[in-house]
């Protein structure tokens, strides 16, 4: 079915739960707020990423969806979206909820998810079933920095690292506790990346990440950064944006990164990074899959090694910083 731009005044994008998986829809958000500009846009969020979206010129409205809520309460907020009398409504989430919604534009819940293909891929081949775009947008819509959080922010990192100091960004925190590599080496890492490259290391995370990066900070014979449950995920993007390089585990920081096209080196554990690996223009994947006997289905085997088994050597040799910018090189054995 073609759609007819001109008919598209309310648009509804369904979207995920966890940091990381939300960013990963941005790009659809980006191609539909340029290619219809003026339409209305609603985007349903999960409450751990409404945050990000807040304050957001390009969104007109944020609907929290809450995935654990009574049944009859679940019934009433779709009726509440059916009243909205939406134009298109796109699905990331892939359930039955633009049929309930009722609109003539919607995507399919029946698409198959294509193997070992990237979930932003994913994400925008669900988009063009329904819209067959022409292009990814390069403006950034889904994300938006108000000139005041940029200031504050940028004057935060003035004053703990310097205004012309190099800094690289590290995220040593994930949800899951397979997915984090360890204090001990995030520490030897960044002490060898400040005696070699003359940079500065700022930790990022959130309140719960903040005892992980302290206890890297107590590590260390360097001096570094802990911004852990100090700064919002607008405030990181900046960061992000200022920094020469991300060096992350599997996290929602690594998405964001990769968002914002900030180089990075991600370590990765038992997950799939063709699926849910780093999309920067320039990034690296250092991994021990083969060597894991949880990850290769060993009977019995529940205990994952694959990340205890990167060096830090592994990580220092997957890259060089030069005056240009950062040289990634084949980390894999």
């Amino acid at each position: 079915m073609k759609i007819s731009k001109p008919k598209i005044k309310k648009i509804l994008v369904i979207t995920l739960s966890n940091i990381g998986d939300v960013i990963l829809t941005f790009p659809v958000i980006d191609i539909l707020k340029r290619d219809f500009p003026k339409a209305n846009l609603s985007v349903v969020v999960g409450p751990k990423a409404e945050n990000l979206l807040s304050r957001n010129p390009y969104i007109d409205q944020i609907i929290v969806f809450q995935k654990k809520q009574p049944f009859l309460r679940m019934i009433s907020w779709i009726f509440l979206l059916r009243r909205k009398n939406y134009d298109l409504v796109v699905d990331l989430r892939n359930t039955m909820i633009p049929f309930l919604v009722s609109t003539k534009y919607l995507t399919s819940p029946f698409l198959k998810r294509q193997p070992h293909r990237h979930m932003r891929q994913q994400h925008l081949l669900r988009l063009k079933s329904l819209y067959s775009y022409k292009t990814v947008s390069q403006e950034r819509f889904a994300l938006h920095i108000q000139t005041n959080t940029r200031l504050a922010t940028t004057n935060m990192i003035c004053n703990e690292i310097g205004d012309r100091k190099k800094y690289i960004v590290v995220a040593p925190g994930a949800a899951d506790s397979n997915k984090r590599w360890s204090e001990e080496n995030f520490a030897k890492l960044a002490d060898e990346l400040i005696r070699k490259h003359e940079v500065q290391i700022a930790f990022v995370g959130d309140k719960n990440d903040r005892p992980v990066a302290d206890a890297i900070c107590h590590l260390m014979s360097h001096r570094a950064v802990n911004f852990c449950g100090r700064i919002d995920l607008i405030q990181l993007a900046v960061l992000l944006e200022r920094s020469c390089l991300a060096i992350v585990n599997d996290s929602a920081p690594m998405h964001l990164a990769s968002y914002l096209n900030v180089p990075t080196l991600a370590l990765f554990g038992p997950t799939d990074p063709l699926k849910y690996g780093p999309w920067s223009e320039q990034s690296c994947v250092i991994e021990r899959k083969k060597s894991c006997p949880a990850c290769q289905g060993k009977p019995g085997v529940k205990r994952h090694t694959c990340l205890s088994q990167i060096k830090v050597e592994d990580a220092l040799n997957a890259f060089e910083l030069t005056p240009d910018g950062v040289l990634f090189r084949n980390s894999q054995p």
